[in-house]
């Protein structure tokens, strides 16, 4: 440990080096010693300069995932850049604490572990907070100390129920011909994806060719790899960070025909996270399987199909 000059002004520069971090740093006055020594109780600390901390990062360990993101029951890294002009960073006291879930570990790098459940039907952002310690003074004398304090933000999300629940809703939706507000429809969707302008168009068809009269849609089955992956689509390009995956069943009446067109199949719906809105958007939907037509007893024609289907249609 060195000293400085006496009368040298203490300065503390918190940077945040992390995209999406937040770190509110704070110094504090030196304490009262921390233990007998040379000095009385109003001993004068000698000059010092408080830890700074410098960022925060909050990354969990899944390829390509955002930072400052966490799903329920996952493990997250938490890494502290800490410096300080007299004290060796591995010599200073981290104490970390969460909002919402469990810290594990000491030192710099730490491991944030998710609850099991959200607290709530809604993500959540998750405060986590770190205090850093430096003790000084003279060897074998009255020790004083400096602590600062940093935290940093990450979003909490049920991501599997959240994928599924808005991919199903929309399914829902899209299967009652009741509701003609096409952009109600389509309320999950994000409009920057490729694949939503395609699929508002298809929607606003559906409303105008056919009547849908019976039918049912399945539970979702979510899978959430992160990064640009594919949804298993047959002989179709659909990416996204998650793919919703729903067995439906459609009877739909022509109108204007007087007859009906019948579809069974899958409906693959491909959603992104967006770290800006905190939330999962759908992007695109396509549809697998076999549609019959009760006139002919023929399969449909893809124009047809790809109106009465929700998505692009792919014959299966």
């Amino acid at each position: 440990m060195r000293f400085m000059a006496h009368g040298r002004t203490s300065k503390v520069v918190c940077a945040v080096a992390l995209l999406l971090t937040t770190i509110s740093c704070g110094s504090h006055h030196p304490t009262e010693p921390t233990s007998g020594g040379t000095g009385g109780p109003n001993q004068q600390p000698p000059p010092n300069n408080p830890p700074v901390i410098n960022s925060i990062s909050v990354q969990g360990s899944r390829a390509k995932e955002p930072a400052n993101f966490g799903d329920v029951g996952e493990t997250v890294n938490l890494v502290a850049t800490v410096h300080d002009d007299e004290t060796p960073v591995d010599q200073l006291q981290y104490s970390w604490s969460a909002s919402l879930g469990t810290i594990d570990g000491t030192g710099s790098q730490v491991k944030w572990i998710a609850p099991a459940a959200l607290p709530g039907s809604d993500p959540v952002d998750v405060t986590i907070t770190l205090k850093v310690t430096e003790t000084y003074g003279q060897a074998g004398g009255t020790q004083f100390e400096h602590d600062v304090s940093g935290t940093a933000t990450l979003s909490l999300h049920d991501s599997m129920k959240e994928v599924g629940d808005m991919a199903r809703q929309f399914l829902v939706d899209f299967s009652d011909s009741t509701i003609t507000d096409v952009s109600y429809v389509m309320r999950n969707f994000d409009a920057s994806c490729s694949g939503t302008v395609q699929e508002t168009q298809q929607v606003s068809d559906n409303r105008k060719k056919f009547k849908i009269v019976r039918w049912n849609v399945g539970a979702s089955s979510v899978k959430i790899p992160f990064g640009d992956s594919f949804c298993p689509v047959p002989d179709r390009v659909q990416r996204g960070d998650a793919c919703a995956s729903n067995p439906v069943h459609w009877e739909s009446e022509v109108v204007g025909g007087g007859h009906f067109q019948i579809a069974d199949g899958i409906d693959w719906i491909a959603a992104y996270y967006r770290p800006a809105l905190k939330a999962w958007k759908l992007c695109d939907s396509q549809f697998t399987g076999t549609c019959v037509d009760t006139v002919t007893g023929g399969g449909c024609s893809d124009t047809q199909a790809s109106s009465m289907v929700a998505g692009a249609w792919r014959a299966r």
